[in-house]
């Protein structure tokens, strides 16, 4: 009772119910004995509330993995070693660690949780139990969204007999190689549930934080996930992903994640608003602001194809009248330095950052191979820095941008006039999981690919992708209080005379936008197409960046004598000590299943198995 109690006690934390619900709560956790009555649906807020950001490490561990592999930033850097070292050494038999946490969520957190909930539900008498069939989808489609995250890059995770501690107390490892097909017949099994338990289901109202109750929705995101899981290992087993499709659309009617026809603001995206106080300091997690900088690549490709979204995206330098700095030197700047300020470089306001190691501290690559800062002279001698490189648009991850945290870098003096500090209570943060662009996009591709295309063809579900792309950012750009969001028009951007649809590379390059907020899934979809391709830049030479013909192109990784390359999957975690032989065989087999894997856990330029591009 003691573990149960202590479970139990750590989910009530719950933001989003009414007032009867938090009497209930209070009696809950001041009367142990009524711990075993807890109904089901508390249980599942209080294990989603803030889901995956359960600690401030969360939010920035993406910025040095993910987000800096798919070139969305760059540090700010000027040394070549210090641009190398989240790279891999092709002659090396390891490589840098993502280190993602999803792992130890899963098994401390969200898989366990789903599971006893399951068991919960298992355990109530039978008119109870038919009234929470519902529930019981939502909680294994939650499970198997996490665990297949798990899979999809640590290649193993104790499954089946996990959370049995009494039968399995040293549980064997699964693979992505079975689970996948593990995976789709319990999303299968989940939409089923959904599909055949229409009436009579608990009314889940704010209990469920991802979609206000909707079982219809729930049912779209299952049959999304499937084929999305399918589409991952597409390489491996086309027949599969062929086999999902059609039975989404024969037995689902290709019910997916879609946009609510009753409420505009809902676009259907498996996603979450943040409950915490904690992501008010921004202390720690802001460091996205001072030490990274929007990298080149992606600056580029958004001012290639004049894209709207680069408001949204990319927050704009110091080179502009809404910069005090900038007025300074505009005022009061000797005569070189408002001579500078004229230069044709020194009039455009995004600008991103080189990512190739040689390029770093080089002036032979021209100012976007430098550090983010120019120094100007004023007319008494002192000087003036301005930004010269763009940052990422920070507001999109921190509250303010990152701005008003105790680094002189992130003073609020340093913010442009058009940039509003707002109390943190009045910003509304966001997870997004699985959004109804990429589902878009997902299918374009398979229909580009001649698959079925649930009714659409490639290039309709492709301009679908964009706008609902444009529709998420701007949406979320004005609750995180981005300049001007509501102000920019798509215009005509998602239609043929706005951005030409040349079949699967425009597909993979407006994906890799639409993934700045989810990079994670831009680094997956890299590693099973190859794009964004890799192009060579040096001196005054860009490669294919930019160059006008709306595909978009990542910098080789150039130290000045190799090509670096890109971790492709986490190293396996080990459960503990105790199940040390159960972790060797994992690894063992996986190397023994596909060589591509490495030369070991810690070799993780290596591959998952479904990492066949």
């Amino acid at each position: 009772m003691k573990k149960t109690n202590k479970y139990i006690l750590g989910l009530l934390t719950l933001a989003l119910v009414s007032q009867s619900c938090k009497k209930t709560l209070i009696d809950i956790n001041t009367n142990p004995n009524l711990l075993p009555d807890v109904n089901p649906e508390f249980l599942f807020t209080g294990a989603t509330v803030d889901i995956d950001i359960n600690g401030r490490d969360r939010p920035a561990q993406r910025y040095g993995a993910t987000l800096s592999y798919m070139q969305y930033v760059v540090p700010d850097a000027v040394t070549n070693s210090s641009l190398s070292g989240k790279y891999a050494d092709p002659a090396k038999s390891t490589g840098p660690n993502p280190n993602f946490f999803f792992y130890g969520d899963y098994f401390n957190s969200t898989g366990r949780d789903m599971h006893r909930i399951i068991d919960k539900i298992n355990s109530l008498p039978d008119a109870t139990k038919a009234t929470y069939q519902g529930l019981k989808a939502i909680c294994s489609i939650v499970d198997v969204y996490h665990a297949w995250r798990v899979a999809d890059i640590f290649g193993a995770l104790p499954y089946s007999q996990a959370f049995n501690d009494a039968q399995y107390p040293l549980p064997q490892y699964d693979y992505d190689f079975n689970l996948y097909k593990v995976f789709d017949q319990q999303l299968k099994d989940a939409a089923t549930l959904l599909k055949n338990n229409t009436t009579n289901q608990f009314a889940l109202g704010n209990q469920d934080l991802f979609y206000g109750g909707d079982y219809g929705e729930w049912l779209g995101l299952a049959n999304t996930l499937r084929i999305k899981i399918a589409q991952r290992y597409e390489k491996r087993d086309a027949a599969n992903l062929t086999a999902v499709l059609n039975d989404v659309a024969t037995n689902f009617a290709g019910k997916l994640i879609a946009p609510s026809l009753s409420d505009p603001t809902n676009d259907g995206s498996f996603a979450i608003n943040h409950t915490r106080d904690w992501n008010n300091n921004v202390d720690d997690i802001n460091v996205i602001l001072f030490n990274y900088n929007a990298s080149f690549s992606f600056v580029e490709y958004l001012k290639s194809t004049n894209d709207p979204r680069i408001g949204f995206m990319i927050r704009q330098n110091d080179m502009g009248n809404n910069s005090n700095q900038y007025l300074t030197v505009k005022v009061n700047g000797d005569a070189a330095s408002q001579a500078a300020l004229a230069l044709p470089e020194n009039q455009v306001r995004y600008w991103g950052k080189h990512a190739s190691p040689a390029s770093a501290g080089d002036a032979a690559y021209g100012p976007t191979g430098l550090d983010r800062n120019k120094t100007f002279t004023l007319k008494d001698g002192t000087t003036q820095n301005l930004l010269f490189l763009s940052a990422i648009q920070t507001r999109l991850f921190v509250k303010n941008g990152g701005f008003g945290g105790f680094d002189q870098r992130s003073k609020q003096v340093l913010m442009h006039t058009d940039e509003p500090y707002s109390d943190g209570s009045t910003i509304k943060m966001k997870s997004f999981f699985v959004t109804y662009a990429e589902t878009c996009f997902m299918m374009a591709e398979i229909a580009e690919k001649g698959g079925n295309g649930l009714g659409q063809t490639a290039s309709q579900w492709f301009y679908k992708g964009v706008q609902a792309s444009f529709n998420q950012y701007q949406a979320f750009a004005v609750a995180t209080k981005v300049p001007n969001a509501d102000a920019i028009s798509i215009g005509a951007f998602a239609t043929p005379a706005g951005i030409p649809y040349k079949g699967l590379p425009s597909i993979y390059s407006q994906s890799w936008v639409h993934f700045l907020m989810q990079p994670d899934e831009a680094w997956a979809m890299w590693k099973r197409t190859g794009y964004p391709q890799f192009t060579d830049v040096r001196p005054g030479n860009n490669g294919k960046i930019g160059d006008g013909s709306s595909i978009a192109y990542l910098e080789n990784l150039w130290d000045g004598g190799k090509n670096l390359l890109i971790a492709r999957r986490n190293s396996l975690n080990v459960s503990s000590t105790l199940n040390q032989d159960n972790y060797n065989t994992a690894v063992q087999t996986m190397i023994a299943k596909d060589p591509a894997y490495g030369a070991g856990a810690a070799d993780t330029k290596g591959r998952i198995w479904w990492d066949k591009n």
